[in-house]
């Protein structure tokens, strides 16, 4: 098939324009619009058009075209999800927009009857500009657009009555304006302006709803300032009051609500952040016990409260922290096969209470807690057939390591080795919970710490060796714990006496991103120390 030139492709494509452009009515654009050619050759046509409404003189358009204004002021509006545009062009498609617009504004005033702007225009040119990736400067604009639609509205334009959709623009394009810092405040200042225009009377279209606040609340939440745990929850508190002394129903808090201001205190790192999280989370038990189902805690409330005790278990060795998460999972599965689909748990929470318990060395039997919770993990798959919980390399590699963690006795500690070769044997016979490198030195270091004879070290680790190297997982942590297991007879036969980095690749070429940057990290700090005096 012969290549086509650069000189045709554009000749075809000016041809498809030419061809669109003869058939202008409205139900011809929109199906150009929307049908699967390229979009540079939508956004020429989208140009074209727009350019030779724009280009008239005042008071000229017919009919047809006036219709057409707001077909294109759409298309050019929704540019970024239906035409697949680059964000590069955003200012471009406001402008086009807005030029319409004022197209549509002027032919009025020069005396043509058909030229009416409503108030899905004016929406048009606020989304454009919320979607141009302008940071601040489109917001800016598209409250400007929201203030001046309701001074035409209170003056008696009643075709440009701004509605719910017009303030959840407005407010949607200060959460997306990541270059001001107050952007959560400028949102909730709109979000409280179209409260107070309603209440007074002066729109009755500005009824607040929850989705008006959902995005502030998730404005707050990201922002990682301060004040932004409580800002949220004062707008959940100030959402409870117009349900329920003012009787605005439509802005009543949902789950999803409440679960974006206990994301808030997770990101913010307060010392407090559990304790605030678990009251919320009882709150919305309670409040869904006593008929209010709106709340009700689903499986991401249950994941954020076990989410919140990490830095209890990791920072400061919180003994009781894996028992509460343990808990709360318990309470999330017993829910879950009681009927309650929300609660379907996954692979990423039984995961967190896993790994809680392998980090919890001071509870006797730490590692037979975190292999209870595997178990039920397994069982909830094979037998619940609950997709989302199907276990993973993760989930096996944690209860290793926490048999590996094991203090006590000489009988405590086969106990635990065995435990330790069960699951990694367990691991190894499912395709999708594979040892990685992590998985291989962890199990070497249940080899080294758990094993009491050194010829058992000796004949576990060579095994383990040859399986980890023809995997092509001999990470450095597993290398350095194969080391630390083994005796220096069977280390050098092993390796040959060589180092890490002076063994074959083909041993290491599934390692992990992470672990080799780990390695480089560790082998520049070898070179730095080397180079010293």
């Amino acid at each position: 098939m012969p290549k086509r030139s650069r000189s045709s492709s554009f000749l075809m494509t000016t041809t498809i324009v030419s061809a669109a452009l003869i058939f202008t009515a409205p139900t011809r654009i929109n199906a150009y619009i929307t049908s699967g050619l390229p979009a540079h050759t939508h956004r020429a046509f989208l140009r074209k058009l727009t350019d030779d409404i724009c280009n008239q003189s005042i008071g000229s358009l017919s009919p047809e075209e006036m219709s057409t204004c707001p077909m294109l002021m759409s298309a050019w509006a929704t540019a970024p999800e239906k035409l697949n545009l680059s964000s590069d062009n955003g200012r471009e498609r406001a402008l086009a927009v807005e030029g319409l617009l004022k197209r549509m504004i002027d032919e009025r005033r020069a005396g043509n009857a058909e030229a009416i702007a409503v108030t899905e225009d004016y929406n048009a040119v606020m989304k454009a500009w919320s979607m141009s990736g302008e940071g601040s400067k489109a917001a800016v604009r598209a409250e400007q657009i929201l203030i001046q639609m309701q001074d035409l509205y209170q003056s008696g334009d009643k075709n440009v009555q701004p509605n719910l959709e017009s303030f959840q623009i407005a407010i949607e394009a200060w959460t997306r304006a990541s270059d001001e810092p107050n952007a959560p405040a400028r949102a909730q200042q709109i979000l409280e302006w179209m409260i107070n225009t309603y209440k007074s009377g002066a729109n009755d279209k500005a009824q607040p709803d929850t989705l008006c606040f959902i995005p502030v609340l998730k404005a707050w939440a990201s922002s990682r300032k301060l004040e932004g745990p409580i800002m949220a929850e004062h707008l959940i508190m100030w959402m409870q009051q117009l349900q329920f002394q003012e009787e605005i129903e439509s802005a009543k808090p949902t789950t999803l609500c409440f679960n974006i201001v206990m994301s808030s205190w997770l990101k913010s790192a307060d010392i407090t952040s559990e304790k605030r999280i678990r009251q919320i989370f009882e709150y919305m038990e309670s409040s869904s016990k006593k008929g209010n189902v709106d709340v009700q805690p689903d499986a991401g409330s249950y994941n954020i409260v076990i989410s919140s005790i990490s830095p209890a278990v990791k920072k400061f060795y919180d003994m009781g922290g894996a028992r509460r998460a343990d808990k709360i999972l318990a309470r999330l599965e017993s829910g879950y096969l009681d009927g309650d689909e929300t609660l379907r748990p996954d692979s990423i929470i039984y995961n967190q209470v896993i790994d809680y318990w392998a980090k919890t060395q001071s509870v006797r039997g730490h590692f037979m807690k975190a292999r209870d919770v595997l178990d039920r993990q397994v069982k909830m798959f094979r037998e619940e057939k609950v997709r989302k919980c199907r276990p993973d390399v993760t989930g096996y590699t944690s209860v290793i390591a926490a048999c590996a963690s094991t203090y006590g006795t000489v009988k405590e500690k086969r106990r635990s080795f065995d435990m330790a070769h069960l699951t990694f044997m367990e691991s190894c016979a499912e395709k999708y919970t594979q040892p990685n490198d992590v998985t291989y030195g962890v199990m070497f270091k249940a080899v080294g710490r758990l094993l009491n004879n050194s010829d058992e070290q000796d004949k576990y680790a060579r095994t383990l060796f040859k399986l980890c190297c023809d995997d092509g997982f001999l990470g450095d942590m597993a290398f350095m714990r194969m080391k630390a297991a083994v005796s220096n007879v069977l280390y050098k036969e092993l390796t040959g006496g060589k180092t890490y980095e002076e063994l074959p690749e083909e041993w290491k070429r599934n390692v992990t991103k992470r672990q080799k940057k780990y390695d480089m990290r560790k082998n520049a700090a070898k070179k730095s120390n080397q180079l010293r005096p």
